[in-house]
C-alpha cells in the first residue's frame, strides 16, 4: 500500500513551558503553545509507558513533548516496513511525519485499555448467578471505599504520632513518652479511636523519635472490575438498577451479541481522532494515520479501538444543536464517513487486525486532546480552563463557543459577561464594594477576595478566613474562634447578606458558567449551548449506532442525588431507545457533604451525695404500624335493623381468628350526601382496624353520639334504642365482639326480628333454645359443604332463658356420644350408650 496523504493541519511552533516537575528530570519540557501543565504531563505519562525505545531509556527534555511521539513514530516505521504494509521506504518516512505531525497538532491520542470486565461468562440479569455475582461485586466496591477512608484517617493520625514527637523540644526520652509528652498522648489516644493497635502507634512513635516522619499517605485501592450482563425484561432490571447506582461498575448489553463485541474490545491500544477543527479530508487521513498505528501495535488476540472525539463541540461551532435532529444527523454523518474510511483500510490489511470503531470514553486520552468530548459524549461546556506561560490559571470560553456564537451573529462581549462575570465586585449588585466597606472590610481584604474570582466556583470560597484572615472575621467581624473550625462556615453570611444578595453578586462576578439562559440569544441559539437531556443523550447514541454500526458502551452519569428510582428511569430508557450497552456513574459526594444529625445529649453527672439505687424500668418501644390485610375470602354477618324507622344494615367482615377487620353501612332510601358519609365513614373505621386501631376505643367514642336518626331499634334483639345510627352500630358491635352486654338495652317484650334475619314469628324463644342445625349459623357458601349435614348447635352458652319442661326434655334426650335425639329413659336409642 502506497500512504501519501499529508494532514493539512501542521503542528504548532515550539514554546518552552514552565518547569514540570517529574521523577527523572528538572527542567522544562517542550511542547505546543496553549497547552497546559496537565495536558503536556499526560503526554509524558504516555511517552514513559508506551513510546520509551527501552524500559531504562531517559527523556529527551530538548525535543518536542522529552521526544516522546518522535520516538513513538519512529517505531511504527520501522514495524510497517517489517511487515510490508508499507513497502517503499519514502512512504514510509511520509506516515512516520504524518503521524507526528497529527499528535502535535492535537489531532491524535492514543492509550491502552485496562481491561474493564471480568474474563468470566457474560451473565444475563434473570440468571440465579447473576445475583451472586452482583452482591460480591457490592461488597468490594463498598470494602474498596471503607478501606480507602480508613488508610486515610489511619495514616494521618500516625504522623500526628510522629510529628507530635519530633517536634517536642526537651529530653528525647521525655518526649517519646506519652506521660511526659500531652501532645503526644492525645495524639496517641485519636490514633487509637481511628482504629490502630498499639504497635503501629509504638512504630510511629520510634520513627518521631529517630527524627523521621511517619511517611504514611492514603492508599489507592485499585478497583474491582467491572460486570457485564444481558439485560432481561422483568423484576430483574430492579436489582440491575440498584447495583449500577451504587457502584457505577454494570455495563448492561442490549444482547449477548453486543455483550460479546464489548467485552472482545475492552483490553488493547486504542486511540482517538479529534474531528474538531478537520476537515472531511482532514478527517479521512486522520483516520487511516490512527487506524495504521493500532494495527501496528496491536498484540495477537488484541482489538484496536478508534474513536471519534470532538464530535459535541464541531457541532456547537456550527450552531447545532446537540438534542435537536439537525445535530444528531450531522454526528451520525460524520461517524459513518469515519467507518466507510476504517472498512477501506481494513480492507488494504488484511494481515493485521481488523479495526473496531467504536465510541468510547477514557480521561487520559480526552487530557491528551485538551479536554474535548469523547465518543458521543456532550460537550463539557463553554467555559473552560487556560494556562498562561507563567502557570496562571484563567477562565475562558471555549473555541467551540467562540465559533458558536459567531455562526449566530451573537455579540461576544456580551456573552462572555454573562458567561465569565466581571471578575471584580467594583458594580456588584447587594456585595459592592461600598457594601463591603460599610462592614469594616479595607481595600486589603477586598483585594485578597478578588483575586480569588478566578479560582473559585462559588463568592463564599473567596471570603473564607483563609483568604481574608481570620484575625479579621473574628476582631471585626465578631465570628467566634470555634465558628472558624467549621469547614462550612460563610462569612458573607454571618456579617447578614441574605442569599438573593449573594446569589446577584455571585453571577455579576464569577458568571453563570453557561449559555443556555443568555437573554441575547433566543431559543434556537440557547438550545445550542444547552446541556443534552437524557432522552436527547439516548437519541444521540441511538442515531449514530445506526448510521455507522458503531456500538460500544454509553456512560450516563448521574448526580450524587439520584435515587436507584432514577438509575431504573435511565436503564429503562436507554433499553427502550436501543442503545447497545449504557453503564450508570454516579457522581462522588461534594466536599462539602454532611449530614444534618442531631446533637447526642450528654448524660447527666449525679451529684456527689446522690445516692443511686437500681431500679427496673419498663421501656416503651414504638413501631411503626402495618396494614393487617384480610383474607380473600373471609367470614362475618349481616345485620338488619331501622333505627327511629330508618332501615340500617350492618356488614361484618373478620379475619380467620374472628378478629373484626371490616365494617359496612348501607342505608336504604336516605339522602345520597347521607348515605356517601357513612359508607365513607365505614372505610375509615375499616382501614383504622386494619392497622390495629382497638375496635374498644372506636366503641368508647362514638357510643352514646346524639343525632338524627335517632329513636327504638327494631330488628336487633340485643340493642332496644340508640340515640343514633352511630351509637346503635358501636353498641351492636361491642356487644358482638367485645361482650359489652352493659351496651345492650333491650327489653323483655318481643322483637319483631331476630340477629339471624328469621323475621317475626311467635316462637322466637323455643327457636333460641332449642337444637339448631349448623347451616342457621355457617353459610353453606363459605364452608363449601365442610360443615356436615347432623352437625348442630346445643342451646348452652347463649342468654340464660328460663325453659318450659317439654324443651328441657327434648334437650336432656341429645347422646353426648352420637348427638342423636333419640334418649329415651337415659338409654340412646341409636347407640345405645347410658
Amino acid at each position: 500500500m502506497r500512504f501519501a496523504k499529508r494532514l493539512a493541519r501542521a503542528a504548532p511552533p515550539e514554546v518552552e513551558l514552565r518547569t514540570v516537575e517529574t521523577a527523572d528530570a528538572l527542567t522544562g519540557v517542550l511542547a505546543p503553545r496553549g497547552w497546559t501543565g496537565a495536558r503536556v504531563e499526560a503526554w509524558l505519562d504516555w511517552a514513559d509507558s508506551v513510546a520509551a525505545p527501552s524500559p531504562h531509556a531517559r527523556r529527551d527534555n530538548a525535543a518536542l513533548l522529552a521526544g516522546g511521539p518522535g520516538r513513538f513514530a519512529a517505531r511504527l516505521m520501522t514495524r510497517a516496513l517489517e511487515l510490508k504494509v508499507i513497502d517503499r521506504r519514502p512512504d514510509a518516512v511520509a506516515f512516520e511525519a504524518e503521524l507526528t505531525a497529527a499528535i502535535l497538532g492535537g489531532v491524535i491520542a492514543f492509550g491502552d485499555a485496562r481491561g474493564t470486565f471480568a474474563s468470566g461468562p457474560i451473565l444475563d440479569i434473570a440468571d440465579p448467578a447473576f445475583r451472586l455475582a452482583a452482591d460480591r461485586l457490592a461488597s468490594e466496591c463498598l470494602g474498596r471505599t471503607l478501606a480507602e477512608q480508613s488508610a486515610a484517617t489511619l495514616a494521618q493520625r500516625l504522623n500526628e504520632v510522629s510529628d507530635a514527637v519530633r517536634r517536642c523540644e526537651g529530653d528525647p526520652d521525655a518526649c517519646a513518652d506519652p506521660a511526659g509528652n500531652p501532645a503526644l498522648a492525645r495524639a496517641a489516644h485519636r490514633a487509637r479511636l481511628a482504629g490502630a493497635n498499639d504497635t503501629a502507634v509504638a512504630d510511629a512513635i520510634a520513627l518521631g523519635f529517630a527524627g523521621e516522619d511517619a511517611g504514611l499517605a492514603a492508599v489507592e485501592i485499585p478497583a474491582p472490575n467491572g460486570l457485564l450482563a444481558v439485560a432481561a425484561e422483568g423484576p430483574h432490571i430492579e436489582r440491575a438498577a440498584t447495583l449500577a447506582w451504587r457502584t457505577g461498575r454494570l455495563t448492561l448489553a442490549r444482547d449477548a451479541v453486543a455483550a460479546e463485541a464489548l467485552r472482545a474490545g475492552s483490553a488493547g491500544p486504542q486511540a482517538a481522532v479529534n474531528t474538531f477543527g478537520l476537515s472531511d479530508d482532514d478527517l479521512t487521513a486522520a483516520v487511516r494515520v490512527a487506524g495504521l498505528a493500532l494495527k501496528f501495535v496491536a498484540r495477537d488476540g488484541e482489538a484496536p479501538r478508534l474513536t471519534l472525539a470532538g464530535v459535541a463541540e464541531r457541532l456547537m461551532a456550527a450552531g447545532l444543536a446537540w438534542n435537536n435532529e439537525d445535530g444528531r444527523q450531522a454526528a451520525a454523518a460524520l461517524w459513518s464517513a469515519a467507518a466507510v474510511t476504517a472498512r477501506a483500510l481494513d480492507a488494504d490489511t488484511p494481515g493485521l487486525p481488523a479495526l473496531v470503531l467504536t465510541p468510547f470514553e477514557d480521561a487520559e486520552i480526552a487530557l491528551r486532546l485538551g479536554g474535548v468530548s469523547l465518543g458521543i459524549a456532550p460537550c463539557a461546556g463553554v467555559v473552560v480552563h487556560a494556562e498562561t506561560d507563567d502557570g496562571e490559571i484563567l477562565p475562558v470560553l471555549s473555541e467551540a463557543a467562540l465559533q458558536g456564537l459567531t455562526a449566530l451573529g451573537a455579540d461576544l462581549t456580551s456573552a462572555r459577561a454573562h458567561a465569565l462575570g466581571a471578575g471584580t465586585l467594583a458594580e456588584a449588585p447587594g456585595v459592592g464594594h461600598a457594601e463591603l466597606r460599610a462592614l469594616g472590610l479595607t481595600d486589603h481584604e477586598i483585594a485578597a477576595a478578588e483575586g480569588q474570582l478566578p479560582l473559585v466556583r462559588t463568592l463564599s470560597q473567596a471570603f473564607t478566613p483563609a483568604v481574608i484572615g481570620a484575625g479579621f472575621v473574628c476582631d471585626v467581624l465578631g465570628a467566634p474562634a470555634e465558628a472558624l473550625e467549621d469547614p462550612g462556615f460563610d462569612t458573607l453570611s454571618f456579617a447578614g447578606f441574605g442569599r438573593a444578595q449573594i446569589a446577584a453578586a455571585e453571577h455579576h462576578a464569577l458568571g453563570h458558567g453557561s449559555l443556555e439562559d443568555h437573554e441575547a440569544l433566543d431559543d434556537a441559539g440557547r438550545a445550542v449551548f444547552a446541556a443534552p437531556n437524557l432522552a436527547g443523550r439516548l437519541a444521540m447514541v441511538a442515531a449514530v449506532e445506526a448510521a455507522s454500526g458503531a456500538a460500544g458502551e454509553t456512560l450516563l452519569d448521574l448526580p450524587f442525588e439520584a435515587t436507584p428510582a432514577e438509575a431504573l428511569n435511565a436503564l429503562n430508557l436507554s433499553m427502550a431507545a436501543g442503545v447497545s450497552a449504557i453503564r450508570l456513574r454516579r457522581a462522588a459526594a461534594s466536599a462539602a457533604f454532611a449530614l444534618q444529625l442531631p446533637e447526642p445529649e450528654a448524660p447527666k453527672a449525679p451529684r456527689p451525695d446522690t445516692i443511686i439505687e437500681e431500679r427496673i424500668i419498663e421501656r416503651l418501644v414504638e413501631v411503626d404500624r402495618a396494614r393487617r390485610k384480610l383474607p380473600d375470602r373471609r367470614k362475618g354477618y349481616i345485620q338488619k335493623a331501622a333505627v327511629g324507622g330508618h332501615k340500617v344494615y350492618l356488614h361484618t367482615g373478620e379475619y380467620d381468628d374472628g378478629e373484626l377487620g371490616e365494617i359496612f353501612i348501607d342505608m336504604h332510601k336516605e339522602g345520597a350526601a347521607f348515605r356517601s358519609l357513612m359508607n365513607n365513614f365505614a372505610i375509615s373505621i375499616s382501614i383504622g382496624l386494619q392497622y390495629g386501631v382497638p375496635l374498644d376505643e372506636f366503641v368508647d367514642a362514638f357510643v352514646f353520639t346524639r343525632f338524627e336518626p335517632a329513636g327504638p331499634v327494631t330488628g336487633n334483639d340485643s340493642v332496644k334504642s340508640a340515640t343514633s345510627i352511630l351509637d346503635y352500630v358501636f353498641r351492636e358491635l361491642g356487644v358482638s365482639y367485645l361482650g359489652r352486654h352493659d351496651l345492650a338495652n333491650a327489653g323483655g317484650e318481643a322483637l319483631d326480628a331476630d340477629g339471624l334475619g328469621r323475621g317475626k314469628a311467635d316462637d322466637t324463644v323455643a327457636f333460641q333454645d332449642e337444637p339448631q342445625p349448623a347451616s342457621k349459623f355457617i353459610s353453606r357458601g363459605f364452608a363449601r359443604g365442610s360443615a356436615p349435614d347432623n352437625l348442630v348447635f346445643l342451646p348452652f352458652g347463649g342468654r340464660k332463658a328460663e325453659l318450659s319442661d317439654e324443651l328441657q326434655q327434648r334437650a336432656a334426650g341429645v347422646c353426648p356420644a352420637c348427638g342423636d335425639l333419640s334418649v329415651i329413659g337415659g338409654v340412646c336409642g341409636a347407640c345405645g350408650a347410658s
